[in-house]
């Protein structure tokens, strides 16, 4: 029984470490994206990268449709 449970905290924390990767890489995606194109950005959770126009705040995947 302690064996499953050592098992099932590995694989929770190897879980959370993925998770926490993968949005550091994400929010470093942004924040270069706002130093290459000189915008102000910002990385929002459930969104992705945020850049500042004048009408707002819009997704970086919707920036073309608004333009």
């Amino acid at each position: 029984m302690k064996r499953k449970h050592i098992g099932l905290g590995a694989v929770a924390g190897l879980s959370l470490s993925a998770l926490a990767i993968t949005a550091a890489v994400s929010w470093g995606s942004c924040q270069w994206y706002g130093y290459q194109t000189e915008r102000l950005t910002k990385f929002a959770p459930y969104v992705g990268c945020m850049v500042k126009t004048a009408g707002g705040w819009v997704p970086r995947n919707e920036l073309r449709t608004t333009q």
